[in-house]
């Protein structure tokens, strides 16, 4: 449909067509097998939680203090 001149209009049995062609793409992707590296961890895969020096160490000190410090209110509007 896209080959179409901008001021043509397509006919019902194209666009039949091309909404067959679409569900068809659709339906094939629905059932595509994920990969295991992408499925979801077992409870006993799961990491145990970082601590706050493994947190600082990532992401910095002063980010840290930044992320943790409430003094600064919140925006409403962003």
């Amino acid at each position: 449909m896209a080959d179409l001149p901008e001021n043509e209009r397509s006919t019902v049995e194209q666009r039949e067509q091309y909404g067959r062609e679409i569900d068809a793409r659709n339906a094939a992707l629905e059932n595509v097998e994920v990969p295991p590296e992408m499925k979801a961890l077992a409870d006993h895969e799961i990491p145990p939680p970082l601590t706050e020096e493994e947190v600082r160490a990532k992401v910095g000190d002063q980010n840290f203090r930044n992320a943790n410090d409430d003094n600064a209110p919140t925006s409403i509007n962003s």
